[in-house]
């Protein structure tokens, strides 16, 4: 067998508990199915709860008996709002990239736990 780097490198890639980016197709699905549905499926839950919030807030102000007050209320609202897209949006980075990396990452076997072995007893 050939002792040069490039060899050795592919028949580590190609070798069985080889990591799944060696496949085509599991790069693929991760790349175009799975990051974009775990993406959007967090995406929504956000936007979910954003609205949630609105309407408890526009329930809330319709209840106000001073305009300006509601005004700041809505406004700290937005600005709270903005905050929390910004989080989101650092929350999908991290999603994505946590994904992307996956396609790269060998299985890993689930962990195990040690079995507990009865204590020591002495018979007398």
């Amino acid at each position: 067998m050939n002792d040069h780097a490039v060899f050795q490198g592919l028949a580590r890639a190609l070798s069985t508990g080889s990591p799944p980016v060696a496949w085509p197709f599991a790069v693929w699905k991760n790349l175009f199915l799975d990051c974009p549905m775990a993406a959007s499926a967090h995406v929504q839950q956000f936007v979910g709860r954003q609205m949630q919030e609105q309407i408890q807030l526009l329930n809330d102000l319709a209840k106000e008996q001073n305009p300006s007050a509601a005004v700041s209320r809505e406004a700290a609202f937005l600005q709270q709002s903005a905050l929390a897209w910004s989080g989101e949006m650092l929350e999908v980075a991290e999603l994505v990239q946590q994904r992307l990396l996956s396609a790269t990452q060998a299985e890993q076997p689930p962990f195990a736990m040690p079995v507990a072995t009865p204590p020591f007893t002495r018979d007398a």
